[in-house]
């Protein structure tokens, strides 16, 4: 049985799972240097200490997001597992982020994965649905507050910001896709999480999911005695969490200031990280897996205006290279081991 699960587990992370994103970023990213490179712009730029300090600090970020969410697992699941097990759930619940399509994320991936360290399956859930929830928490709270700013600086009129007007309701459909999300678990973890048992009860009385009923109904009760336990916290619990989830996506979204400062010689940092927010809530709801394809496509059409003609496609493949292809190398290198080490276990 135990094989039989660990066959499960590769499967899904299978390699063409893998080589699809990688196909659809690379593709993109080789269609738009093919079609805006310019030799003379990459001649002149500077390779000094500037360019390796500001991606020093970009390097920093991104391992700064991974420790955040790191400290928010541990947080959550009220510091039961380690270190070394939270690394690894970040690092395969990143990796089954980009090897599924951005609007399903890796969430189901982590479910499985939390549970498999120990925490009750309803716990699991739990935490896993509220890490979500701050996730979609932070964007609900600052693309308003981000508005506010932009409009009173007159960067808001006919556009969003820039986006044109064609690609502007795809901004507004991800937005209230997060709007829902969010209030969709708040209502089930915090509000009704009896009447969500009770539903999924009902749905696994269907022939197809009969055989399960039994762990539904387990994870119901878990679920229960986890939501208890979560609207029991404290108000400085709370705070913390929304306080690492906000030092995550800041420095996630800082990488991309840092790898324009290094090749640039300024930038406007409100308004880079203001796109960027525009920029997210679209990949959001991006079909391809890890929103291969689209985001090097926004990276170079909308954030463009930042960066020098020529150049938007390379900096696009280094950003990638940090945030996406890295998350791709090291779940394949951390998956066996975890593998091997819970299922041993």
């Amino acid at each position: 049985m135990e094989n039989g699960n660990q066959l499960k587990v590769l499967s899904y992370f299978s390699a063409w799972r893998i080589l699809i994103p990688i196909a659809l970023g690379l593709g993109i990213s080789g269609f738009m240097i093919g079609r805006s490179v310019n030799a003379d712009v990459f001649n002149q730029v500077d390779w000094g200490l500037k360019t390796i300090f500001w991606l020093t600090i970009a390097v920093f970020c991104l391992l700064l997001r991974d420790l955040m969410n790191m400290i928010r697992i541990r947080h959550l699941t009220g510091k039961r597992l380690s270190w070394k097990q939270v690394f690894q759930i970040i690092m395969l619940w990143e990796f089954g982020s980009s090897v599924t399509p951005a609007v399903i994320g890796g969430g189901a991936v982590a479910f499985f994965i939390v549970h498999k360290e120990g925490i009750p399956f309803g716990r699991s859930t739990a935490v896993v649905m509220i890490t979500s929830l701050f996730d979609e928490l932070f964007f609900v709270l600052t693309v308003p507050f981000i508005f506010l700013i932009l409009r009173s600086q007159g960067f808001l009129g006919a556009t969003l910001a820039g986006l044109p007007l064609s690609q502007e309701w795809v901004f507004w459909l991800g937005y209230f896709y997060i709007v829902f999300l969010m209030l969709f678990i708040i209502t089930t973890v915090f509000i009704l999480p009896q009447q969500f048992k009770k539903l999924i009860i009902f749905l696994f009385q269907f022939p197809f999911l009969r055989r399960w009923r039994s762990k539904a109904e387990k994870m119901g009760n878990d679920l229960i005695i986890a939501s208890r336990e979560m609207r029991g916290q404290s108000i400085l619990f709370w705070i913390k969490t929304l306080l690492v989830t906000f030092i995550a996506w800041t420095a996630r979204f800082f990488i991309i200031n840092c790898i324009i400062m290094a090749f640039m010689p300024g930038v406007d940092h409100f308004a880079l990280f203001s796109r960027q927010m525009i920029m997210w809530v679209v990949m959001l709801i991006s079909p391809t897996p890890g929103a291969s394809g689209v985001a090097e496509w926004m990276f170079s059409d909308y954030l463009g205006m930042f960066i020098v003609a020529g150049m938007a496609p390379l900096l696009a493949v280094i950003w990638r290279l940090m945030t996406f292809y890295y998350y791709l190398i090291m779940g394949s290198l951390v998956l066996p081991v975890w593998v091997r080490r819970v299922f041993n276990n």
